[in-house]
Formats: C-alpha cells, sequence, structure tokens
C-alpha cells in the first residue's frame, strides 16, 4: 500500500489568508504503508510529522467552530493577521499542548470562548503584529508558549526551559487551569533538579538509545512536573494536549528516560486515533491489564499495550540482571495485552493491522532467550500482580 487504506480524516491546512472568515484547505491526512507499519511496530521516523500536522489541524478546525462565536471573533481576526504576518510563529502556538487542550475543552461545552483571545494574543506576540488585548475576566492571564502576564504591555513571566540536546522543552504549569481533574501539578518543582535529571535522562536516551531519543525530540515540547507521589514515581500524557508529559521526580535517569519511552508511545497513539478509528465505537468491555489495578475498555487497554511496547524495547537494549527481569515481564504483559485486544472483536479492521503488528514484535522478542533466573522473576511478579487484581474483582 502507498497511500492508500490508512488515510485519515482530519482536515489539514492553515488559519486562512485572505478573510477571516476563509475556511483552511480539507483534505485527508496520509501515512505510507512504511509509516503506518514503522508506527504500529513501535517506531516513528517520518510519520511523527505528519502526526503533528494533523493534530494542529485538529486544533484549527476546532477554533474556527469556536469563532463563530460572537466573543471570539475579534481574537480570530487577530489570530488570522498575525498568521499574514509569520505563519510559523503562529504555528508554535497553535502546537502548544495547552492550546489544543483548551479547544478541545471549549468545543466540548466546558471552556469559555472568548479565551481564544489569549491563544490569538500569544500568536501575536511571536508574529510581531500590535495587540489591544481585551481579555475575558480571568484570574490568570496565560499567554500558549510564552508564559502568564504580570504587567501591562502583555509583559509576561517568561516559561521556563529544559534543553533536551537539540531540543529545548518549556515547563508549563498550567498557570491558566485546564489539567484534568486528578492529575496533580507541583506549583514549586525544583527546577536546577529537574534540568539535572531531565538532562541525563537525554545523554542516556542519545547514547544509547538513539531512535527513542529522535522521537522524544520531535514529540515531547513542554514537560509539567508532578508531586512525589507516596511511592515510586508518576507521569502521564493527556489525549488532548499533545506534546505534554507530566512527570515526577525520579530515582535516576534510567527512570526518567524510561518514562519518556513510556509516554511518547502515549502521545504517538492519541495522535494517530485522532486519524484512526482503532477502536469499535460504544463497546463497554473491560479487560484485565497487567500494569493496572483496574480493569480497562478497549482504547485504554491498546493504550497501555502500545506503552508498554515501548517500555519493553527500552529494557531490551539496556544492560544489567534487573534490566533483564523488566523486559521478561513487560514483553511478555504487553503480548498478553495485545493477544486479548485481538480476540475481543472490540477493533476496527485497522485497529486490528495495528495490534497485528505490535504483536508481531513482541512475540519476535519473546522468542528471544534470557537467563531462567529472569524468567522466574519475571513470571512471580506477573502472577502476583494477576493474583491481586482476582482477588479484588471476587472481593
Amino acid at each position: 500500500m502507498n497511500a492508500g487504506p490508512v488515510s485519515g480524516s482530519v482536515g489539514a491546512g492553515s488559519v486562512g489568508g485572505g478573510s477571516p472568515g476563509d475556511s483552511p484547505a480539507v483534505e485527508p491526512f496520509r501515512l505510507s504503508e512504511a509509516d503506518f507499519t514503522a508506527l504500529a511496530r513501535g517506531g516513528g521516523g517520518s510519520a511523527l510529522r505528519v502526526l503533528r500536522l494533523a493534530r494542529r489541524s485538529r486544533t484549527l478546525l476546532m477554533i474556527r467552530s469556536i469563532a463563530s462565536a460572537p466573543e471570539a471573533r475579534p481574537a480570530y481576526e487577530l489570530l488570522c493577521e498575525a498568521h499574514r504576518a509569520n505563519p510559523g510563529a503562529v504555528a508554535r502556538v497553535l502546537d502548544h499542548p495547552s492550546v489544543g487542550a483548551w479547544a478541545t475543552r471549549t468545543v466540548a461545552g466546558r471552556g469559555r470562548a472568548g479565551e481564544l483571545a489569549f491563544t490569538a494574543a500569544a500568536a501575536a506576540v511571536r508574529a510581531g503584529v500590535p495587540v489591544d488585548p481585551g481579555f475575558p475576566p480571568a484570574e490568570v492571564v496565560a499567554l500558549p508558549s510564552l508564559g502568564v502576564v504580570v504587567g501591562p504591555g502583555l509583559r509576561h513571566e517568561p516559561l521556563p526551559e529544559v534543553r533536551l540536546g537539540p531540543a529545548v522543552l518549556q515547563v508549563d504549569l498550567w498557570a491558566g487551569g485546564g489539567v484534568p481533574d486528578g492529575l496533580p501539578v507541583d506549583t514549586a518543582p525544583d527546577l536546577p533538579r529537574l534540568r539535572e535529571q531531565v538532562g541525563a535522562a537525554w545523554e542516556l536516551l542519545a547514547r544509547d538509545h538513539p531512535a527513542v531519543a529522535a522521537e522524544v525530540a520531535e514529540v515531547v515540547a513542554v514537560l509539567t512536573p508532578m508531586p512525589p507521589p507516596p511511592s515510586g514515581t508518576s507521569s502521564a500524557t493527556v489525549a488532548d494536549a499533545y506534546g505534554c508529559v507530566f512527570l515526577s521526580p525520579a530515582p535516576d535517569a534510567e527512570a526518567v528516560a524510561v518514562t519518556l519511552a513510556h509516554e511518547v508511545q502515549h502521545s504517538k497513539l492519541s495522535a494517530l486515533m485522532d486519524l484512526f478509528a482503532l477502536v469499535e465505537p460504544d463497546r463497554r468491555e473491560l479487560f484485565y491489564a497487567p500494569w493496572r489495578e483496574d480493569p480497562r475498555p478497549a482504547a485504554g487497554l491498546l493504550h497501555g499495550t502500545y506503552a508498554h511496547l515501548g517500555v519493553a524495547g527500552f529494557w531490551r537494549d539496556r544492560p544489567g540482571a534487573a534490566a533483564r527481569v523488566e523486559y521478561a515481564r513487560w514483553r511478555s504483559a504487553a503480548l498478553t495485552a495485545a493477544e486479548t485486544l485481538l480476540d475481543s472483536g472490540a477493533l476496527t479492521p485497522t485497529g486490528v493491522r495495528f495490534t497485528a503488528e505490535v504483536a508481531a514484535v513482541l512475540r519476535a522478542w519473546c522468542a528471544e532467550p534470557l537467563p531462567a533466573a529472569a524468567l522466574a522473576e519475571a513470571e512471580a511478579e506477573a502472577a502476583a500482580h494477576r493474583g491481586r487484581w482476582e482477588a479484588a474483582r471476587s472481593g
């Protein structure tokens, strides 16, 4: 297949030139056979640019819908003016994770259309277009990709930055709101420690996992610190905030690196699922997930499977006895989940194609020999997890 059966329907294009009412050009995004297969097998390559552009287009289409509200129209006109002056500057703002999250929330009726003014002002500032802000009332005026306004003339406190080799990530605390309930944000993070930990993780990835490093540099644009959990580490991605990784402090560079490898998988799959339906709608079945204490719907299980494909691949390339255990544990767990999905009837034909590729990689990995001790420890951990899960269900 060259570009055919895997073609998406999210509109392509940019904020219209000409009058603000001009519609963005709409056409399907397409993935070649090679790109689709590369994604399904855990990689990305040239497909990552398609995913980023498709997500930007999704955001634009939602903004055009929001702009039909009278209170959003002046901001949309400013956004179009900024685009005519400097399309690249506007693209940088539209790609900021908080813009996609706000647009999704607003289209769903949970946000205010007038807050398009914040995005438009940020775009105008970056494009060098004069701004006469007419912001709606807000406790905090946060300009996406820039920071929080702290004075007149849109004087703002810039977002802190963390360097990852060739990439510069912003540290965004979501001061303007929009973080889903139940996802804590550390509002007073230890930035030097964050920079040290993420920098060390990047060095590890660039040295030992160059393909993962390239994906992280392409996909991740923003880090949001989380407070330390009672035990272990915490991390998350939000489907509507493409490019943002939430993460807590971790014990070492390896832990941060595997977290980034895990979360970038979630980001890729979220963007891919904008383009292609992988799971049949309205399915209510819940399934056992070997990495969760709660049962998961098919979409959640697919996300976890794909993320743990990345986790298993990370440990596969790590040295040491502990890495052998982790590799044995997660290659088997992810394969179990993939096969559950393939047998479930909950996947679309495209979802079956995708998951079959995931499973093929995992079957090949599961056939690789490992020390008996590592296999035994991994199997004991898996059995203990399943036992806890079954006991909780029966109790």
